[in-house]
């Protein structure tokens, strides 16, 4: 019985989770992969349609997602977003399964406008409600921001790399012939002066100096090498316009280009203010994003200028992905990341699988201990009828007849056992809830909603579990009775006759 009631419990819990977990999140993710790194996907439109032709696809649709900054009464927390297209009806029911319209009211309809819904774990710890404002700060822009203020601290590069753009001044001027009208270098000269100036250009530097580099840049690319290949011929006034862009480098202010810089920046770090619509429950077992948004929102917050980072896909069976997940792999190519909701949650999945698998041993031990109650019976039983058994014997009963006895007697114990403990646990299964509320009225809740985020007491009835421990709790009853009933079918008659 306490077998088939905990395995039922936690089969419930488990699928509880996975129904929350598959709520919002794909069944399968589609990535885009170029040299080991993702990549934006703007035709993810044509890909949909190509997905969604697939045996088994439900359907495909946008994914994004990234962390932002929640601000509420000036309190910030990191978060992290998923923005969704709001058009798409299917994606938007699920999540309207999710909203607790009970405790919250509100809905999941975000349609194309500034609102959010959002987990109900994040509305907890900053007190919202429906109908609230949030702000999102995006933390791309915010990590630009960081980056801009790293570039704060370095020097002017005139100041840094002074002693090399004094050696460029002096071999653009000393070093330059005439050909054809042209000015001449030699190409080796030439081409380390260019590949200095370009790997400063790569590094992190303010924008005004990449300018003046990159107008440095252009003007040699615009010449050509001369006849034989050992010289390179720039247009006529090209070393001046070249010393005149390094003036302009040399004469930098660093607290008016820094300033500059970071003014470029208020644009894009400004906060997006929401209206909330809607609190959809949560998990502390689930990894869920904090805030839902409409798509056009999510792609403003990152820059994405029409692009998504991903494609999910919901399958008709979430539970058979594998095969959905091979046959997407091999109609999209190696270009693609083609992972399932198993695949982003091994770890998770695998730990549910080993708690259900440590409690089945665990709990098996009682079943065990019930085998040896009953072995310890029929041995009680056989002293008591050891004269009965010599009887037997001699009367010519042979010794498979002797088990047959003893096993039978063991088997009904068995089955009767079986079937009770079956009945009983199935029983306490069905009436599992009133049972919760008298241990919750007594102060002992085994199942706090605050810590799973699940109201009530999940179950669910395997059948084909409950059949097995059925029939593995006969089998060992018949077990622990063979074994007093083999050893006292060898006793011998004459002795069992004897009335100790």
């Amino acid at each position: 019985m306490v077998l088939i009631v905990v395995l039922a419990v936690m089969a419930g819990f488990e699928r509880e989770v996975k129904s929350r977990l598959l709520g919002f999140a794909p069944h399968i993710e589609l990535e885009k992969m170029e040299g080991g790194e993702k990549q934006l996907i703007y035709d993810w439109r044509e890909v949909k349609a190509q997905v969604e032709k697939e045996e088994g696809v439900e359907e495909a649709y946008a994914q994004l997602r990234d962390f932002t900054i929640l601000e509420r009464f000036d309190l910030f927390y990191p978060v992290e977003y998923r923005a969704i297209d709001t058009t798409n009806m299917r994606q938007m029911a699920a999540l309207e399964e999710l909203i607790l319209k009970e405790t919250y009211g509100g809905t999941a309809d975000m349609g194309l406008d500034e609102k959010a819904v959002v987990a109900e774990s994040t509305a907890r710890q900053f007190g919202i409600v429906v109908g609230d404002k949030i702000l999102l700060h995006s933390a791309r822009n915010l990590q630009q921001l960081a980056e801009a203020w790293k570039i704060t601290d370095r020097p002017l590069i005139a100041k840094e790399h002074a002693g090399m753009f004094a050696q460029i001044r002096k071999d653009l001027r000393n070093k330059m012939t005439v050909e054809n009208t042209r000015e001449a270098f030699e190409l080796e000269l030439l081409a380390g002066i260019y590949d200095s100036l370009d790997v400063i250009r790569q590094e992190k530097i303010r924008g005004s100096e990449r300018q003046v580099l990159n107008t440095i840049l252009i003007m040699f690319q615009d010449g050509e090498k001369n006849g034989d290949g050992t010289r390179f011929l720039l247009e006529p006034g090209s070393v001046e316009k070249a010393l005149d862009q390094l003036d302009i480098l040399n004469g930098m202010d660093r607290e008016v280009e820094d300033g500059r810089l970071l003014r470029g920046m208020k644009e894009v770090a400004l906060p997006r203010e929401l209206e909330v619509v809607g609190i959809f429950r949560t998990s502390q077992h689930v990894m869920h994003p904090g805030v839902f948004i409409p798509l056009a929102t999510g792609q403003e917050l990152k820059n994405m200028e029409g692009g998504v980072e991903a494609l999910g896909v919901r399958v008709d069976d979430p539970y058979r992905v594998e095969p959905v997940q091979a046959r997407l792999e091999e109609a999209l190519g190696s270009a693609w990341s083609v992972l399932s909701w198993k695949d982003q949650n091994r770890n998770w999945v695998e730990l549910i699988a080993r708690e259900r698998m440590m409690m089945y041993f665990a709990l098996s031990f009682i079943v065990l201990v019930s085998a040896f109650c009953i072995m310890a019976v029929i041995f009680t039983i056989t002293i008591m009828k050891k004269q009965e058994i010599g009887v037997m014997k001699a009367l010519g009963a042979t010794p498979f007849q002797v088990i047959r006895v003893f096993t039978l007697q063991g088997s009904i114990v068995g089955f009767m056992g079986s079937l009770l403990g079956v009945g009983l646990g199935l029983l306490v299964v069905h009436f599992r809830d009133p049972i919760y509320e008298l241990l919750k009225s007594v102060g002992f809740d085994i199942f706090p909603a605050d810590f799973h985020g699940i109201d009530g007491l999940p179950a669910h009835i395997n059948t084909q579990e409950v059949a097995i421990v059925g029939a593995g709790a006969f089998l060992l009853c018949v077990v622990a009775a063979l074994i007093p009933a083999f050893l006292t079918s060898r006793h011998d008659p004459a002795r069992c006759l004897r009335n100790y």
